[in-house]
């Protein structure tokens, strides 16, 4: 209770001080940790600890490379970029991240190597423990065990870790001069990895050998874990002595391992973060310090794991204390920092006060202003709309009555006489509009405008049935691009109608609603809509189907008389693929809607992976109609241009069978929703089977053009397994690997 008491205060009194000084830090250490486990575990949470041991303020940043010199070069860079003072390193593999601790030293960053050592000069100094001094110490104790063992030599078997690394080196060169310079046992050195798993194979197949092991000494306790495990499964608890490396105590780890019997004995491979922390803080201000610097460990055995135990376990509980410590400085570093920034909003906030105040005393003014300046233009206004109203008069006089006589005429038929309907209906309502501008009844355009004869009155459902109708017309014949109209003005669905009906099947609906439900039921290839329509207007029409993703591929074209940049804005926002103002072109209708549909057919050509001669034919050479109807864009559009780098980003990294779409975004700019949504829209197909598509391509490409093994091209494609490649060769080829191979 004193003592939790003691740290409080301590707390207490640290963020005091902190929020005396102006609260910038001190000296910034960056660490970059080669792998992960309980050993590296407690070495973090030491230095971390450690930050608050010293008079100087000191902040220990952390990141962890899990096995991978790329990504630890990263992490290098990216700490060097930071503004560090110094950099510790654990190095993964010294040769590949050499490079990027040049850099680091280049900037002037000292560079602390710990753990892992090299003979490079790029290194500022070395600190960790003397894992030659381990090994040896392990042969002593070794040897020791041996003089047990009456009536022959004892056989002591070395299981050793990966050589790649200077601890394993330096703990097998330790325990190997012991024992090659003693005669008195039989001494097996066997190569392995830092694998629990591999080492309890090697430990089962040794048992059952001829050289049957009585002292195995592993790399790390972890190994001797899986030793362990062997040696129970065999029956040769008491019989086999097994010597491990780290002596970490906690549950499940080398001490408690010694006081249950399943090891013989442990080397302390010591942590001691904070010296870590300290070196770097002695050449952070110059003062004097030795370039390596050896932590030195000690053996514990059954005769003194009991002291050591309770020892250890008064250190973790310390150690833990001090994690506490740190989690509850860092919450008054983060409370102060709060109670600044709530300070500085404060005064920010007064200051808008005032401002606002001044702001709106302003703007009443201004107000009174623009009510006088806008009762100035509400006259000129009237003055405009009668003058206008008076000009409109004659040419729709001259338009209306020659119309009439034609339609009276009886000479026209068909589609014409139906086109000179709308004209003449159409005239009669812009003739009541410019009636009521001129006699100021604006409040009646609205009314006036909406002619009964232009509300939709079919049913939804015979609508839909009549969709159905037309798609399967279009079935049964050839294979024009099929169209939505959605307008609710009906005169203007027969003019797009008769406009469109000689190349595509025309599909018809009179307001937002019905055209999704269409839209969702038959998929057309190109949508042209409306935007002020009841029900549902154009551009929620168009914001759910770019959001619905059976109809988000779907190109549309907005028509609208909106035709301010604001007005237009807002329809692009809306996900619209183009946007027409009335009155509009008919020939820059048609070319609108042949250029989304050719842009999209060709970016489906683009991502289509054609397969070897022998398996697909050559594709048909398009019509005269079609070719002049689609002539090719002089530029690559966006859409194509993102499609290439999607390719590229694929065959960039179609080897790697660990590839996430997480990472094929990033590569490209984009996140994973973002690029799914993308290449669903523009090629059918999900990144993952676009990704299939193109490694069995590929694969098919290899296995017709090398001599490489089905094997050898599963896994340079990217598959896991040869046999995955396998089936999925045959679900898109129609044939085993093997058979194309026979047949090359």
């Amino acid at each position: 209770m004193m003592r939790k008491t003691v740290f409080h205060l301590i707390i207490f009194m640290t963020a005091l001080m902190v929020a005396s000084c102006s609260g910038s830090r001190g000296y910034r250490i960056g660490v970059s940790q080669c792998s992960e486990g309980n050993w590296r575990s407690k070495l973090n949470n030491e230095m971390l600890a450690a930050q608050y041991l010293f008079d100087e303020t000191v902040d220990v940043s952390i990141v962890n490379c899990h096995d991978n010199s790329k990504v630890q070069v990263r992490q290098i860079d990216s700490l060097a970029s930071s503004g560090i003072d110094l950099l510790v390193v654990a190095p993964n593999e010294y040769s590949e991240i050499a490079p990027a601790i040049d850099r680091a030293r280049q900037k002037g960053i000292p560079v602390i190597f710990f753990d892992r050592k090299t003979d490079s000069d790029l290194q500022t100094a070395f600190i960790g423990g003397d894992n030659v001094a381990v090994g040896r110490m392990a042969a002593e104790y070794a040897l020791q065990l041996a003089r047990q063992v009456t009536g022959r030599k004892a056989v002591v078997t070395e299981i050793a870790a990966l050589q790649n690394t200077s601890p394993a080196r330096d703990r097998h060169h330790g325990f190997e001069q012991v024992m090659r310079g003693h005669a008195g046992v039989d001494y097996v050195s066997i190569m392995s990895d830092w694998s629990d798993r591999r080492t309890e194979r090697i430990v089962r197949e040794q048992l059952a050998g001829p050289r049957c092991p009585d002292i195995i000494f592993c790399h790390s306790d972890f190994m001797a874990a899986g030793a362990w495990r062997a040696v129970k499964a065999a029956h040769r608890e008491g019989q086999v002595s097994i010597i491990g490396v780290d002596g970490l105590p906690g549950p499940g780890e080398g001490i408690e391992m010694v006081q249950k019997g399943m090891l013989a004995g442990t080397c302390v491979y010591p942590t001691q973060g904070e010296e870590i922390i300290r070196l770097a803080l002695k050449i952070l201000k110059g003062e004097s310090y030795e370039r390596e610097n050896y932590l030195q460990g000690m053996l514990i055995t059954p005769d003194n794991v009991r002291t050591v135990a309770l020892y250890s376990d008064e250190l973790k509980e310390q150690g833990e204390d001090l994690i506490k410590v740190r989690d509850r400085l860092e919450d008054y570093f983060g409370l102060y920092s709060t109670q600044r920034k709530v300070l500085l909003a404060s005064l920010v906030s007064i200051l808008l006060l005032i401002a606002g105040l001044l702001m709106t005393w302003r703007a009443a003014k201004q107000i009174r202003q623009a009510h006088r300046r806008q009762k100035q233009l509400n006259e000129e206004q009237t003055r405009f709309y009668t003058n206008a109203s008076h000009q409109l008069k004659t040419p729709l006089t001259l338009i209306a009555g020659p119309v009439r006589q034609l339609l009276g005429s009886g000479s026209l038929k068909g589609d014409e006489l139906g086109l000179l309907e709308v004209v003449s209906r159409n005239v009669e309502q812009l003739e009541r509009v410019t009636e009521n501008v001129l006699n100021f009844r604006s409040k009646d355009v609205d009314s006036a405008a909406i002619d009964d004869t232009n509300v939709a009155s079919t049913h939804d459902t015979s609508a839909i049935q009549e969709a159905r109708l037309a798609v399967m017309k279009q079935e049964d014949t050839d294979e024009l691009p099929s169209i939505l109209v959605v307008d609710d003005n009906a005169d203007i669905r027969y003019y797009l109608r008769t406009l469109l009906s000689d190349r595509f099947y025309v599909l018809e609906a009179a307001d937002g609603q019905l055209g999704l439900k269409i839209a969702r039921e038959m998929v057309p290839d190109i949508v042209v809509s409306d935007v002020m329509m009841p029900v549902m207007n154009g551009l929620e029409l168009c914001r759910r189907l770019k959001e619905d993703s059976v109809t988000s591929h779907i190109p549309v074209i907005l028509l609208t008389a909106r035709d301010t940049e604001a007005q237009q804005m807002e329809g692009y926002e809306h996900g619209a693929d183009a946007y027409l103002t009335k009155p509009f072109s008919a020939d820059l209708l048609i070319s609108r809607i042949y250029n989304l549909v050719r842009s999209r057919q060709q970016l489906r050509e683009l991502f289509t992976i054609e397969r070897d001669n022998h398996q697909q034919s050559a594709p048909s050479a398009p019509s005269a109609s079609q070719t002049a109807q689609s002539p090719q864009p002089p530029h690559p559009s966006q859409d194509q241009l993102f499609a290439e780098n999607v390719k590229e980003a694929i065959l960039k990294h179609m080897g790697n069978p660990s590839l996430k779409m997480d990472e094929l975004g990033e590569e490209i700019g984009l996140s994973r929703v973002q690029l799914y949504r993308k290449v669903k829209a523009l090629t059918g197909l999900s990144p993952v089977e676009l990704l299939r598509q193109m490694r069995l391509q590929r694969g098919y490409t290899l296995l017709t053009t090398t001599t490489k093994t089905v094997n050898e091209v599963a896994y340079e494609v990217g598959f896991g397994t040869p046999g995955y490649f396998s089936k999925c060769f045959k679900q898109q080829f129609g044939k085993y690997p093997t058979e194309v191979r026979g047949e090359k």
